[in-house]
C-alpha cells in the first residue's frame, strides 16, 4: 500500500485540462511516476471530476477522461462502502468549520484507512488535513 497515491478531483482536472495552471506539473508528475506508483481513487471522485469538467465549460473532456480511466490498469477505483461512508460522516461533523466537501472527507478517511500520505491534488484541504498535496505549490 505504500506505493499508492490517492488521485483527487483537482488532480484529474489539472491533468485533463491544458488551460489549468497546474496542467504542466500534473502532466510531468504523472509521466514520471507511470508504472512506478499505483493510483487510488473513488467512484465519488470520478463523478465529481465529470461534474467539474462540465461546470468549467470543458464537457468535451468528460468522454476523454472516462476513456482514460477505462484504459488504465494503474488505478484502483473504490466504491465507498457503508463503513467508509459512516467514517466520512463523522469526519465532516468533526471538521465542519474547515469547509471540506463530503467527497474530500471520504477521500481523507480512505487515505487514513490505507495509510496513504500523498494525494495527486491541487486542493489545499488535503494539506490542511495532514496529507501531502503533490500539486500544491510550496
Amino acid at each position: 500500500m505504500g506505493d499508492e497515491v490517492f488521485w483527487d478531483t483537482s488532480g484529474f482536472f489539472a491533468l485533463m485540462n491544458p488551460d489549468d495552471d497546474a496542467h504542466e506539473r500534473a502532466r510531468k508528475w504523472a509521466a514520471s511516476t507511470a508504472g512506478k506508483r499505483r493510483g487510488l481513487t473513488t467512484e465519488w471522485v470520478i463523478g465529481e471530476t465529470c461534474t467539474l469538467l462540465t461546470a468549467r465549460n470543458k464537457p468535451h473532456l468528460v468522454g476523454r477522461f472516462l476513456d482514460r480511466l477505462n484504459e488504465t490498469a494503474a488505478l484502483t477505483v473504490i466504491n465507498p462502502d457503508d463503513t467508509l461512508l459512516a467514517a466520512a460522516k463523522l469526519y465532516v461533523r468533526r471538521h465542519a468549520e474547515r469547509g471540506y466537501s463530503f467527497v474530500d472527507c471520504i477521500s481523507f478517511c480512505l487515505m487514513k484507512e490505507r495509510r496513504l500520505r500523498e494525494s495527486f491534488t491541487t486542493d489545499g484541504h488535503f494539506r490542511q488535513a495532514g496529507f501531502f498535496a503533490i500539486l500544491v505549490a510550496p
